[in-house]
Formats: C-alpha cells, structure tokens, sequence
C-alpha cells in the first residue's frame, strides 16, 4: 500500500508540473498537456474514437528493498512524447526537465511528507526511438521510514 500510495502522489506532482504544457498529437488532434498513466499504458484500441495515448507521463514502481527501519523504492517516470521532426525528443526532455525541477524543489526533498527523494535522478534516452514517437525515462528513488515496533523495548 505504501508503494501504492507513493506512486499517486508523483502522479499528483507530475500533473502539477505539466499541467499547461502544451505539445502535438497525431495529426487531426489539438495541441494538449502529456495525460498521466499509472502504471502502464492500456491495450492498443483501434478506431473507437479515443485520443492516442502520445503525450504521456507514466509513473510505475520498478523495485523496492525494505529493511526494518526503512524501505527504499524506484519509481520510474516514463514520458512518450509525438512528433514527426527528428528533434522530437527534445519535446521529451522539456517534460522531464519539468518533473526534475519540481521534484527538485520539494521542501527538505520530501513528497507527500513522507517520502524522502535520494539522489541521483537518472533519466535515459531510449536508443532506439519508434519514431514518430519519443520516449524518455527517468528513475527516482525514495525512501519511506517504517514505523518502530515498540513492544520488545
């Protein structure tokens, strides 16, 4: 449950820093901020009139090790981004630039007021881009404190 809610409250944060940032769509789609995805993106749909999934940012949980004081959690922050120029992943870097800086700038690195970021921040340019479609990820880690059994003492 903590991983869950976690997981929420950088989605919170995440739409916060990219709530009105406006970037394209497939063709015949206004301009709109990236939606934001737990976990992973749904199945493909096909011709039911939904807009495409293109921009997003997707918060998943990748590992976690606790230990009896603490556990430690990555989160990783995936954003796609659509665009048919080959400097589209710049739009990419733009989003994850947002996120980093807002993260960054949380009081005394702390989410929700209980998650602590711990550096480093890594994000990692996926090699092999399925152009018209950009995609970036970024790995954060966090640290949740575990309440003390006080019962041996």
């Amino acid at each position: 449950m903590v991983t869950n809610l976690l997981t929420k409250a950088l989605r919170e944060l995440c739409a916060q820093a990219v709530k009105d940032f406006a970037l394209p769509t497939k063709e015949g789609q206004n301009l709109r901020a990236p939606r934001i995805v737990n976990g992973f993106l749904p199945p493909k749909r096909s011709g039911n009139g939904e807009l495409d999934d293109f921009p997003f940012v997707l918060v998943r949980p990748e590992a976690g090790t606790g230990e009896r004081e603490s556990e430690e959690i990555r989160v990783n922050i995936i954003v796609g981004c659509y665009s048919e120029e080959f400097d589209g992943y710049e739009y990419g870097i733009n989003v994850i630039e947002r996120i980093k800086e807002k993260i960054c700038t949380l009081p005394a690195e702390t989410l929700d007021n209980r998650y602590q970021m711990r550096y480093p921040i890594k994000w990692n340019m996926v090699p092999e881009q399925p152009w018209p479609q950009w995609q970036i990820d970024m790995e954060t880690i966090w640290i949740i404190n575990s309440p003390q059994n006080t019962d041996n003492f």
